[in-house]
């Protein structure tokens, strides 16, 4: 019997697969470390290791290989899987959309019914389509599906199929078919069925609703749904097989024939009027658990009628923007090891323009455009320095780098790759239970801006005390690091924006910004052969430092002015 590698044992920036053009792993998916995105030869993908515990490695390889087969628009590309003595994963392609997790997150009591058709409309024909050739996705939940330019997208298509049993620690267990929990469970048409009516009407009503998920805590009716077809559609819902559609088209059909029955509801992109309901346990995102409703929270998302003889007037309202505004401004979270992540500070949402302003810079930096910064986020005031890379170091075992002879402790640490920055955000969400990642570059420029309009925070011309650089008026100009904090802080409360150590962000690279995204996320690309750096460093001239100024490295190399800082991401 082959003694594959311990999946448990992956770390990220190794190298699987062959010598010669090897996979490097990016960040796991999921919590054992069975899934990774991983890149080769500048793209990225999906790899998913097999666990001997789980299956048979045989049904895994053929379940891979048939599968590689399969060409849809509206299904992430798999390809053949890789087998060795020592790795046996399958390969499929990467989804840069947005997990319909976090795009419902926008819409607490349901999505308009444009928005849901345009979800789900692809995704409906698409499995309408392979199921008629034997094709079963088997794991349908708010992860699977990705929302890309409006359309939903299936990604992990049968990867759960040569499971022994598929469990909440698998998929959202709220979506598990009853047929899952048999002793001998069995995947058919009829489980993708049941999960994609779940989704249809967690869409449609609020994704709360799942936290109960039973039928009889649906509300009564549906604004942009006539009677006869929401009773259709919670009817198709039901647990036992044989109530379940027999066509997902067919209930797309239906639902379209509902676009026009309240034309103001299914034109807005606004969440419909608050239902009364009883307060529920609400996922309070990734990383951070489950939290039970206050009265804060329902008032939230569904406030309950006044009790008679009392008057709202002078009672505040609850929004998002008051809760944002009652987090910390400055947060230094507790590590489980006994030490303290970074501090962060709190940036509010916020739109500015993004690029050469002043029409100094590079065509990389070009065209400008406006970018939405619709949720806060937290973004560390110093760079990443050795005394907590050191503490990372230590916790995992993995090489310290070396600081050139310049000292360690708060000074930021340097000759670090994007990967090892990477391994240390996933870390610290690790040791938090938060979850934290580097900036992408759109949260990067802003911090940095500072709502500036200038080449720099402070002005367009650098200044003695504000910069480290090559002739930016320091004592370690040219020279080295300098401690973080030695200069002056901007606005925003960060220090050592413009310069100090370039820094790693999230971002594949891009030769311009035509087609840059309008919103905040991580720009990805097909052809990922190389990430963003930004800040300039202590051994570049001043016009590196710029706000706008942003260049290209490979992923895997190091440099004694390069290091990084991160994000720690806020909860809806």
């Amino acid at each position: 019997m082959n003694q594959y590698y311990d999946v448990s044992k992956l770390s990220i920036g190794q190298q699987v697969g062959v010598e010669v053009d090897p996979y490097v792993l990016n960040y796991p998916l999921s919590d054992d470390k069975s899934v990774w995105v991983a890149d080769q030869g500048g793209q990225s993908f999906v790899l998913r290791f097999y666990r001997s515990e789980r299956g048979d490695v045989n049904q895994f390889l053929s379940i891979a290989r048939r599968h590689a087969k399969l060409k849809h628009p509206a299904i992430t590309r798999s390809y053949p899987p890789f087998y060795s003595n020592l790795w046996v994963f399958s390969i499929y392609n990467l989804c840069g959309g947005e997990r319909l997790f976090s795009y419902l997150g926008k819409y607490p009591d349901g999505a308009s019914l444009n928005i849901v058709l345009s979800i789900f409309d692809p995704i409906a024909k698409a499995l309408d389509q392979v199921h008629q050739h034997g094709y079963i996705h088997g794991h349908l939940d708010l992860s699977s599906v990705h929302v890309v330019n409006g359309a939903g997208i299936l990604t992990g298509f049968g990867t759960h199929s040569w499971l022994d049993k598929i469990t909440d620690q698998d998929m959202d267990g709220r979506f598990i078919p009853p047929e899952y929990t048999k002793r001998n469970p069995n995947i058919s048409v009829s489980s993708d069925h049941y999960m994609f009516m779940r989704l249809l009407i967690a869409s449609l009503v609020g994704e709360s609703w799942l936290d109960n998920g039973k039928l009889n805590n649906l509300p009564d009716h549906v604004e942009t749904l006539d009677q006869a077809t929401w009773k259709k559609i919670k009817g198709w819902a039901r647990p036992a097989e044989r109530y379940r559609p027999k066509s997902l088209v067919e209930v797309m059909r239906l639902l379209r024939a509902n676009l026009f029955v309240n034309s103001s509801k299914a034109n807005s992109d606004a969440p419909p009027p608050p239902r009364n309901k009883k307060p529920v346990a609400l996922y309070a995102g990734a990383g951070l658990g489950l939290v039970t409703v206050t009265a804060i929270a329902a008032t939230l998302l569904w406030p309950t009628p006044p009790p008679a003889n009392t008057t709202t007037e002078n009672t505040p309202k609850v929004t998002a923007e008051s809760r944002f505004d009652g987090l910390p401004q400055v947060l230094e979270e507790d590590l489980n090891d006994g030490g303290k992540a970074p501090k962060v500070e709190k940036i509010a949402p916020a739109t500015f323009q993004m690029g050469d302003i002043n029409g100094a810079g590079d065509e990389n930096e070009s065209p400008v455009h406006e970018v939405n910064i619709p949720k806060g986020f937290y973004f560390s005031k110093n760079e990443v320095t050795f005394a907590q890379y050191d503490r990372f170091v230590a916790a995992t075992g993995r090489p310290a780098p070396p600081d050139n002879g310049w000292g360690r402790g708060s000074r930021p640490v340097i000759n670090v790759s994007w990967y090892d920055a990477k391994a240390y955000a996933n870390w610290l969400s690790e040791q938090t239970g938060s979850e934290y990642r580097l900036p992408t570059e759109i949260e990067w420029e802003y911090s940095a801006r500072a709502g500036s309009p200038t080449a720099y925070w402070y002005g367009n011309e650098v200044q003695p005390g504000y910069s480290v650089c090559d002739s930016c008026g320091s004592q370690w100009d040219g020279v080295s690091t300098a401690p973080v904090g030695s200069q002056a802080s901007n606005p925003l409360g960060i220090f050592d924006m413009h310069g100090n150590v370039a820094e790693w962000v999230e971002d594949c690279y891009h030769e311009n910004y035509a087609g840059a995204p309008s919103t905040n996320q991580v720009w990805l690309s097909d052809q990922c052969d190389g990430r963003v750096l930004r800040g300039g460093s202590w051994f570049d001239v001043p016009t590196v430092g710029r706000s706008a100024t942003r260049y290209r490295a490979e992923p895997t190399l190091r440099a004694s002015n390069w290091g990084f800082r991160i994000v720690r991401l806020i909860s809806p």
